[in-house]
């Protein structure tokens, strides 16, 4: 009856876990639920993310066409115009978002360098060089005009929606569109065509007006 006693202790102590190893267990578990409700987090904020960049995109477009569709309708003003607010009417009241519709601005020396490019290339013994220095010094004429043409015909509408999330700096979207009107170019460009061919035709007439001077003075030899 001993000897049976001692077995069954002994088999009970084999089968079963000292304390030792259920701290290990434990922790190996703990280290595990950790890592794996890291990984759930980041899914989720990287899915939130995904899903407000999304709207945050959309709004934006949505913004821009109406400012599209506004200034079309005002027409164009001649300084710039900014503005800003949010979505709340749309139902997105955590989205904010700011406007800007602004003149561009081109380089005002470009007529100068052109004829300055011009008056080298005619100076040159090269016929062909000197024809490109010739032309080229005419169609500087209509550099003026074109460059004006595009400041009052072009604006450009600038709309940035941004939002916050836990965890992450100011987040935000830009949507950048150049709105023109084809009225406004043809307008600056028919006055432009004018203009450049009224300084032609004076410089025509000036040259006219001096050999017809000189031939008085050949006679009178």
């Amino acid at each position: 009856m001993k000897a049976t006693h001692a077995s069954t202790a002994g088999a009970r102590a084999s089968s079963g876990f000292t304390l030792l190893e259920v701290m290990a267990a434990t922790a190996i578990l703990s280290l595990t639920l950790t890592v794996i409700l890291g990984v759930i987090s980041n899914n989720v904020r990287a899915t939130t993310h995904a899903r407000l960049l999304t709207t945050a995109t959309f709004l934006a477009r949505g913004k821009i066409v109406s400012l599209e569709d506004t200034l079309i309708e005002k027409g164009f003003q001649d300084l710039d115009e900014v503005d800003d607010g949010n979505f709340a009417e749309d139902g997105f009241r955590e989205f904010g978002w700011s406007s800007a519709i602004e003149k561009i601005q081109l380089p005002t020396d470009m007529a100068k360098t052109a004829q300055q490019a011009a008056g080298n290339l005619s100076q040159k013994k090269d016929p062909m060089q000197a024809l490109t220095g010739m032309i080229g010094g005419m169609m500087g004429m209509f550099i003026e005009p074109v460059r004006v043409g595009l400041e009052e015909s072009v604006r450009r509408v600038t709309v940035r929606v941004f939002w916050l999330e836990r965890g992450r700096p100011e987040q935000a979207v830009e949507v950048v569109m150049y709105v023109t009107d084809p009225a406004k170019l043809d307008l600056a460009l028919s006055l432009g065509g004018v203009a450049a061919a009224g300084a032609a035709g004076s410089g025509s007439g000036s040259s006219t007006s001096s050999s017809s001077g000189q031939k008085p003075a050949g006679g009178t030899k």
